[in-house]
């Protein structure tokens, strides 16, 4: 079964590119947005992919998970691939690479879901799922944000359609998570103070509730994005969706490493 720190970091890895390379094939598939923001996210998510690749292979050592780590790899050969036709003359092999590059790491969460312990399968692939959801379209948000500055006259829709998918993961994520209270209040969390004495053994409703928080705040901050897009204040929005990508990066840590440490 998935443990320790390393498979909470490959998880999040898998989540972040597939989430980030789907959500940016979404984006190229309106044909509104200039191929050079496609160019900047294609090197990011082929590097993100390399290091995701590395962090399953080692978490996924020992474990019978053979399809997981065949569909990380079509992470990132599709990633590599994603960042390369950038450079073709359309925006078709970008939107497709892009769509299959997310279907691998989706179909390498959900594989993984069967790994962690104690959870059901469809419920731990939900969550994990709702998280990559979370954090591609938060991350590709921000980047389309700054893109603004490099394409005057692009639409304040396009980051509006961002904004909305962000809104909707937060809310999928919180259901999720919720769902899963009894599994994540009752996780495992000894030495979470670095073993110091006299701050006992559990914190697992702690980080729980510091994950709804932390949640609630990526929520907040992602409507607030949304009203200054809607009074055209790009920037604005762009300065919050960097909010957004902190406070949903903290709150997949902390919900990810009660995940992998269930009882």
């Amino acid at each position: 079964m998935l443990s320790g720190a390393g498979a909470v970091v490959a998880l999040i890895l898998i989540e972040w590119v597939a989430g980030w390379v789907g959500a940016a094939a979404w984006t190229q598939s309106w044909g509104v947005v200039k191929r050079g923001h496609f160019r900047i996210t294609g090197w990011i998510v082929a590097a993100l992919a390399v290091l995701a690749y590395v962090a399953a292979d080692d978490a996924l050592s020992g474990l019978d998970a053979t399809f997981v780590g065949a569909a990380v790899v079509v992470l990132g050969v599709a990633c590599v691939l994603y960042m390369i036709v950038q450079y073709s003359r359309t925006d078709i092999p970008g939107a497709v690479l892009g769509a299959v590059a997310a279907l691998g790491g989706l179909g390498a969460l959900v594989a993984a879901s069967s790994l962690v312990r104690s959870w059901p399968d469809a419920l731990a692939a939900v969550t994990l799922v709702s998280g990559a959801l979370l954090l591609g379209s938060v991350t590709n948000g921000m980047m389309l944000g700054h893109w603004y500055l490099n394409q005057p006259g692009l639409k304040p829709w396009a980051l509006a359609r961002l904004s909305d998918l962000a809104l909707a993961s937060v809310v999928l994520s919180a259901v999720a998570g919720i769902a899963a209270a009894g599994f994540l209040t009752s996780a495992s969390t000894e030495g979470a103070v670095l073993g110091l004495p006299g701050f006992g053994d559990s914190f697992s409703t702690i980080f729980f509730l510091a994950w709804l928080t932390t949640l609630a705040l990526t929520g907040a901050v992602v409507w607030g994005a949304r009203r200054c897009v809607k009074i055209r204040s790009i920037q604005s929005a762009t300065g919050l969706f960097y909010a957004a990508v902190l406070a949903a990066g903290v709150s997949e840590f902390l919900v990810r490493y009660l995940m992998v440490n269930a009882t």
